[in-house]
């Protein structure tokens, strides 16, 4: 059964428009796939290349479409145009959303991370949290990428994070005279355990 609609924009981070510029074709292709995500569809890309982008609805015939250029001199993407309107069937569910990427729904609970007991997410919540605000099926191994990719925009990679051992090992033994702290590495130079005592 067919029929249209139009989809409203109901956040900030969800919203596109005509004439809207992009630093980079992968900041435009990020907020596409988080306005796929949020209106329930899926799209593919009809054609990208160094200066273009164009954006079609997966369902063959559905007009909304969306296509952005880079003039040669510039550096940015702009929206040439944006069609808005589905006219594919309002039944079809995606329950595997092409556009649901490990990065995308990092991104989307990341501010729901910490949750209000004080713990934080874990991969499960994360695939139910998915399935009740999108209708969208996730794998568990994409919950955890997920997870990894939003605790590494909140608290920083594991490669940054053991960057800064060597300073919290001097500060705790400046601060603290009677404490014994030993990290130690392997002949690489690589992290290999930090005793505290």
């Amino acid at each position: 059964m067919g029929g249209s609609r139009n989809l409203v924009e109901d956040e900030p981070t969800s919203m596109i428009y005509k004439g809207q510029f992009f630093p980079t074709k992968k900041d435009l292709k990020r907020l596409a796939g988080h306005f796929a995500i949020r209106h329930n569809f899926e799209w593919k890309v009809k054609r990208s290349n160094k200066t273009t982008l164009h954006l079609v609805c997966l369902m063959d015939n559905c007009t909304w479409k969306l296509r952005a250029v880079r003039r040669d001199e510039a550096t940015y993407f702009q929206v040439r145009s944006f069609i808005n309107k589905h006219t594919c069937p309002l039944e079809e569910i995606h329950h595997r959303h092409r556009q649901a990427s490990a990065v995308i729904i990092g991104e989307v609970v990341a501010p729901r991370l910490q949750q209000q007991d004080g713990r934080l997410m874990r991969p499960k919540e994360i695939i139910a949290n998915m399935k009740t605000m999108y209708g969208i099926q996730i794998m568990y191994s994409k919950s955890h990428q997920a997870l990894d990719y939003t605790l590494s925009l909140t608290y920083g990679t594991h490669e940054e994070s053991f960057q800064v051992l060597p300073s919290l090992d001097y500060v705790l033994e400046q601060q603290n005279p009677e404490m014994i702290t030993d990290l130690q590495r392997d002949e690489n130079g690589k992290f290999l355990y930090f005793f505290i005592s």
